[in-house]
């Protein structure tokens, strides 16, 4: 009897806290329908970015064909020069998820020829 009781307290705290480490995320499609693809012009990711939302928890998701496309994740020195000095991840296989794991600035680009240059470049600012 004194063990079914302890059991039906445990499922009932477990059942209660439940709300309490509930999380809900989002997935954002970086580029909407263009994908991570070369832009139309060079500041379209950063106008894709501003309409968006970002907090921890978020999912990136890079819509790309493998073999035409890369994302490197870099610091802001590498973003803001297109080099790669300071690779922080690099994903080359195509639709590839990252994980927005803490608040601050990511810095991400595609390290395909010139197309850093051209705008295929992702900054973006995760709340809390």
């Amino acid at each position: 009897m004194a063990v079914k009781m302890h059991l039906s307290f445990f499922i009932l705290a477990t059942i209660g806290c439940m709300p309490l480490v509930s999380v809900s995320s989002t997935t954002h499609v970086v580029g909407h329908k263009l994908g991570w693809n070369l832009p139309s012009y060079p500041g379209f990711y950063d106008d894709w970015a501003k309409k968006q939302t970002f907090v921890v928890g978020d999912v990136l998701l890079f819509q790309y064909h493998p073999g035409q496309n890369t994302v490197v994740q870099v610091d802001k020195n590498d973003y803001d020069h297109c080099t790669t000095r300071n690779i922080l991840h690099t994903y080359f296989r195509g639709n590839s998820s990252a994980t927005l794991e803490k608040p601050g600035d990511y810095f991400y680009f595609s390290s395909v020829g010139k197309h850093c240059d051209f705008g295929q470049k992702l900054h973006v600012t995760v709340s809390q």
